[in-house]
């Protein structure tokens, strides 16, 4: 499970519409199941069909969430018009099957949704992603 604030939940969506029509990503830390810090990263693609995350700046964040004693919990994306679930690009480059996947479709823009998944040996479970009141 995946639990975010809805504070932190709207800056996630801020931050990949700003990217569209491109897809954004981020890295998402906290300590056992919630969010508590963000780490928004260049999409190093500048695609609208696939990311890449500037391999400087996720160095950098993930030493810096590793010196604050967090975890990465979850890796997040958008898809800027594509549906809320794991493409096949994103089930080949899923390189990380400790971290959940948070996909954020703005196929209905007025209407972002969002999903989390595990995906492990290309192998997709979805799991709950909360946006609760903290």
């Amino acid at each position: 499970m995946i639990q975010i604030d809805r504070r932190h939940h709207q800056v996630v969506l801020r931050d990949l519409e700003a990217t569209l029509p491109l897809e954004g990503c981020g890295l998402m830390a906290g300590s056992g199941t919630r969010v508590e810090h963000l780490y928004p990263i260049a999409n190093r693609l500048a695609s609208p069909y696939a990311y890449e995350m500037d391999p400087d700046q996720q160095l950098k964040a993930m030493v810096d969430l590793e010196d604050r004693g967090w975890e990465m919990l979850a890796i997040y994306h958008s898809h800027p018009n594509g549906p809320d679930t794991p493409s096949q690009t994103d089930v080949r480059q899923a390189y990380y099957p400790e971290a959940a996947y948070v996909i954020i479709s703005f196929r209905y823009q007025q209407a972002p949704s969002a999903r989390a998944f595990h995906i492990i040996d290309r192998q997709v479970i979805e799991i709950p992603y909360a946006i609760v009141e903290l």
